[in-house]
């Protein structure tokens, strides 16, 4: 490696903004532009798609998109994600070996001309998985980091074994939570994991502006933020609304802020339940969604083990409304136990359990005071664990020293 120059690294994934205004795994945007803020030369790898705009998304980060059918047909990725796309639809599966054959070529071929020092890869499978055999073609070391999709499903035999082969290939690996890590196995053959959570732009949560969104709004604001798929478990939430007292539902009203495949079954079920005070508002764009948090009296992440065992590896939705003093109510999945302390910075609950969501939404909608103290202990933990700078420093270390001993 040149000393001089800086450090060259490649961050591949499945998922990224596609523009401005994209939600889509926003968490690593941020990772870059703050890994590109302490002086990395950081490129991105990430899937083509029609809303992808070919305009530099932040200064320091460059953007590559790899194009694996014509531009109009690639819709295996974003949106709901690539399990629940498949699940929607089983020509999709025709997509998947254009997709991998197409990430590998690029990577290798993008590799070869700017020469990264390390190759970071997001979810082990398939991105860890194509990084290490380029990686291995090339001599450039790999870092894979799990999120929790490719920890808690695609749990096949063979997929198994390729997490299981791309886990020792890689030189190090991380995982957001001890949760997502443990979904892997702990045989001793493994490499120890480190624990890097994502986190989240603390001051562009704290600056939402209620009256941007309320308009004539006077009631208690519920609210859930994203994708609409079956994991995220709203179906238990618009159960648990429907349960609240009536004089409770007449006071507040439920927000749904997403899309994704259940939103049709979702406003089908809330026509079903006689639920009135309910808004489904798709998609909004993320500097909209402060505002979005700092009207709501509380936030609500019912999320679930879906029919796939996916579930929540850490829950980076959790860090956007702590920044923004919304109090939260969870449940007791993946990795949300190690954000969200019970009856310390909001209230977690069993998964799939209506009755003790709506209990505990009522409990904190009539006790303010509870509230306040839950918001204020959830961003004292937010700043002290989950800011960006000390993030990326800790990435910044594994980079360096991959770079200086390959």
């Amino acid at each position: 490696m040149n000393t001089s120059a800086p450090l060259k690294v490649l961050l591949l994934t499945s998922s990224y903004p596609r523009n401005d205004s994209d939600n889509s795994s926003v968490f690593l945007r941020y990772l870059a532009t703050n890994l590109a803020k302490q002086g990395v030369d950081i490129h991105v790898l990430a899937p083509d798609h029609p809303r992808v705009k070919n305009a530099a998304l932040d200064a320091g980060v460059k953007n590559h998109w790899f194009q694996y059918l014509p531009k109009q047909w690639q819709q295996l990725t974003y949106g709901s994600g690539i399990l629940p796309n498949l699940k929607r639809n089983k020509l999709l599966y025709l997509h998947v070996p254009f997709f991998l054959i197409s990430m590998f070529f690029s990577l290798l071929f993008l590799c070869k001309k700017i020469k990264p020092d390390v190759i970071h890869a997001h979810w082990i499978i398939p991105q860890g998985f194509i990084a290490v055999i380029v990686g291995k073609l090339l001599n450039i070391p790999v870092i894979a980091t799990a999120h929790g999709g490719d920890a808690f499903s695609l749990n096949t035999d063979l997929l198994s074994r390729l997490k299981v082969f791309t886990l020792k290939r890689c030189k190090f690996w991380t995982a957001n939570t001890s949760a997502t890590a443990k979904a892997f196995g702990t045989t001793s053959d493994l490499p120890k994991p480190i624990i890097i959570p994502m986190g989240v732009d603390i001051e562009h949560f704290r600056s939402g502006n209620a009256d941007n969104v309320l308009g004539t709004e006077t009631r208690k604001i519920i609210l859930f933020v994203g994708r609409l798929v079956e994991k995220k478990g709203v179906k238990y939430l618009i159960k648990a609304f429907s349960m609240l007292p009536k004089k409770t539902q007449d006071e507040s009203t439920l927000w749904i802020v997403g899309d994704g495949d259940e939103r049709k079954s979702l406003e089908h079920q809330a026509q079903n339940l006689g639920v009135k005070n309910i808004k489904f508002w798709g998609q909004i764009q993320n500097k909209q969604l402060p505002d979005f948090y700092a009207a709501a009296t509380l936030f609500v992440a019912p999320s679930i083990i879906d029919s796939k065992g996916d579930t929540e590896g850490q829950g980076v939705i959790l860090l956007e409304a702590m920044a923004s003093k919304t109090p939260i109510i969870a449940t007791t999945v993946g990795g949300i136990s190690e954000v969200i302390t019970d009856g310390k910075t909001g209230l977690l609950v069993q998964q799939k359990n209506s009755s003790a969501l709506s209990t505990a939404i009522q409990l904190l909608v009539n006790n303010p005071k509870t509230t306040e103290a839950y918001s204020g202990s959830a961003l004292e933990h937010l700043v002290k664990t989950y800011s960006w700078e000390p993030i990326a420093q800790q990435f910044i270390s594994i980079f360096n020293d991959l770079s200086t001993k390959s």
